[in-house]
């Protein structure tokens, strides 16, 4: 509603200051809007009634005559209503109105001019049954008691909420704190294995290199082995055979020996003799040059064997060194061993 901000407290009405400037020219006003509240809910809300003591002062400026009736005079058992004789704000007299409500309320009441005009004061009183009001002073005093106890049991717990609160706060920082240390800690440990991991992995192959290394050594000096088995065996055969052709060779010169025999002692025979010698002498020749070759091969061979057993010397003494380095990592690295028998 429309609304006459005074700059001097007290003066302000929802009318217009018509006669009030005259009285108090240094007035100054305002026109503005305010929000208006009515009276009835205010009255269930604080449960004023006539039964207990209570007390209602008004300084409305000319609009009691229509805020203020018999029931809302009647809520109160003491009542000061400050209003004028005069209408200095607004065109009615609201004191004339005022003075027939407390009629019709049936309220006697004083009118107490103010030393200073225009304003005066009407107070009107009532009696109260005495032993409501005790009833309900003692309930008041039970329920200030009841509150002051109800407010040390709410200090207390908000003290032991705050403690807690406290003590939760401190909780969780160490929990963060613990959380914290465990994380790091849990990325240490995840460094660490993946290090582990690594370094498992390359012995691993270290592991499987050195086991296919040996394993070819080993393949290797079985075929080695069986090389020089077959070349003692070929050596064996070829001293065999040249035994034998040293035999044919033996027998051959005693042909040629018994056939020069009976060219000396037959000369019928001549011819077929000279054709038997030169027959053997070529058979001889062709021996000769196979025993030469036989020879040639033996010593071939001879040397060849010579350098199959150096070598297959070499291939033991690598061998019985990858042996050794192969059984001190397993003392050093077990795994390697289980590995091994795991595979095997």
């Amino acid at each position: 509603m429309r609304y006459f901000v005074s700059n001097v407290p007290g003066y302000s009405s929802v009318f217009p200051p018509n006669v009030i400037k005259s009285i108090r020219p240094a007035l100054e006003f305002t026109e503005q809007d305010a929000a208006v509240i009515e009276l009835k809910p205010l009255l269930q809300q604080f449960d004023i009634s006539e039964s207990r003591p209570c007390l209602m002062i008004s300084q409305l400026n000319g609009a009691e005559q229509q805020c203020l009736n018999g029931q809302i005079l009647n809520a109160f058992t003491h009542v000061v209503i400050q209003s004028s004789f005069k209408p200095i704000f607004g065109e009615s007299k609201p004191v004339e109105k005022l003075k027939k409500e407390f009629t019709e309320c049936g309220r006697d009441y004083l009118a107490l001019a103010e030393s200073m005009p225009p304003y005066s004061n009407f107070v009107a009183t009532k009696k109260v049954n005495a032993e409501q009001a005790l009833d309900y002073f003692s309930q008041r005093q039970q329920h200030r008691e009841i509150k002051a106890e109800l407010e040390s049991q709410l200090r207390a717990l908000q003290s032991d909420t705050k403690k807690c609160t406290e003590e939760l706060q401190q909780a969780q920082e160490q929990l963060q704190t613990v959380k914290r240390r465990s994380e790091e800690k849990l990325k240490e440990l995840a460094a660490e294995k993946s290090q582990l991991h690594s370094e498992l992995e390359e012995l691993k192959k270290q592991c499987r290199e050195l086991s296919e290394s040996r394993d070819q050594h080993k393949h290797w000096h079985l075929e080695n082995k069986k090389w020089a088995e077959g070349l003692v065996e070929k050596s064996s055969l070829l001293e065999k055979k040249l035994s034998d052709c040293e035999n044919q060779i033996s027998a051959l010169q005693n042909n040629v020996t018994t056939l020069k025999e009976s060219y000396n002692a037959s000369s019928i025979k001549e011819k077929d003799a000279v054709k038997t010698l030169a027959l053997n002498t070529k058979l001889m020749s062709k021996l000769q040059a196979d025993l030469d070759e036989l020879r040639f091969q033996y010593r071939e061979k001879a040397e060849t064997e010579k350098g199959l057993q150096k070598l297959i010397a070499e291939l033991h003494h690598k061998l019985k060194q990858a042996s050794v380095f192969y059984h001190n990592l397993e003392s050093r690295f077990p795994e390697i061993a289980s590995a091994t028998k795991d595979r095997g």
